[in-house]
């Protein structure tokens, strides 16, 4: 087999303080990438006017229909490479990330991976990192097939992609990247967690208030009860478990952000959260 084409497909909405360090670690890969795309989704702040800064080494695209899982999408559909690889606008990626993505997929056996990551606005990170790293590893199961995959930090086969995107929700109620994951597993391909697979990433979630941060957080809980009849057993209490320890750790975990912000003085970013739009058709 020949050197795989790899694309990097980022979502992006309003993201003026964000995507300029995100493309910059993007190009910088040892394993340079073979298309990097980025899908506006309507931004109505600089966001259009910094990508105009990467015009000869990025494809710009634009998503009308407002939502991550829309401009997601539109991304991965347009996206040439035998490998895909998707991010958040606010993640940052090691150096060596994109040769670690073709090292993984080295194995056929993988149709997707996902990581951990590495939050790189808190106090204490490495802690941060090791319980972030805790709970994901709860999250695995024991044969290596996934149920979950995490959008700031996934990496899919085309043909895969292919095969199980019409078959996915839009309903507002959860995540798209979780929803992903379930349609993945539901189909009968395999998610890999790929603990070398590691991508930085903002904490900045955990900034708004605590109402906000458990809308934020029960989506999760809701994705799994939309689809309970077609789960792995176990995977909703799990979810329903992880989401009252995230809650009881909020005033730290917001206490981690906002010091790091206080102390670096770093550029003001929203509380973003997950917006989407539709119904779901399965």
């Amino acid at each position: 087999m020949g050197r795989p084409r790899i694309s990097v497909v980022i979502p992006a909405y309003n993201e003026e303080t964000m995507i300029g360090p995100c493309l910059r670690a993007v190009l910088a890969q040892s394993r340079a990438a073979d298309e990097v795309i980025v899908v506006d989704n309507n931004s109505s702040d600089r966001t259009a006017e910094i990508l105009l800064q990467f015009a000869a080494d990025v494809i710009v695209l634009q998503e009308e229909r407002q939502g991550v899982q829309h401009a997601r999408n539109r991304g991965l559909n347009a996206a040439t490479g035998d490998i895909i690889v998707r991010i958040d606008a606010d993640t940052r990626l090691p150096e060596g990330y994109l040769a670690e993505v073709v090292a993984t997929f080295g194995d056929p056996s993988v149709d997707a991976a996902t990581g951990p990551v590495r939050y790189y606005d808190v106090m204490m990170p490495r802690v941060a990192a090791r319980g972030d790293a805790l709970i994901r590893g709860m999250w695995t199961v024991p044969n290596g097939r996934l149920d979950w995959i995490f959008g700031a930090n996934m990496a899919i086969r085309r043909p895969i992609w292919q095969a199980v995107a019409t078959t996915l929700c839009a309903d507002e109620r959860f995540h798209e990247d979780l929803d992903l994951g379930l349609h993945l597993r539901e189909s009968g391909f395999s998610v890999l967690y790929a603990r070398r697979l590691v991508a930085g990433t903002s904490s900045r979630r955990v900034k708004g208030d605590f109402a906000g941060f458990r809308h934020y957080l029960l989506m999760t809980e809701q994705g799994y009860a939309r689809h309970i009849g077609r789960l792995r057993r176990g995977s909703y209490a799990r979810a329903w478990m992880t989401a009252r320890l995230l809650l009881a750790m909020y005033p730290i975990m917001r206490w981690q952000h906002a010091s790091h912000q206080r102390r670096n003085a770093s550029p003001v970013v929203m509380a973003r959260k997950n917006p989407m739009s539709g119904v779901c058709d399965t």
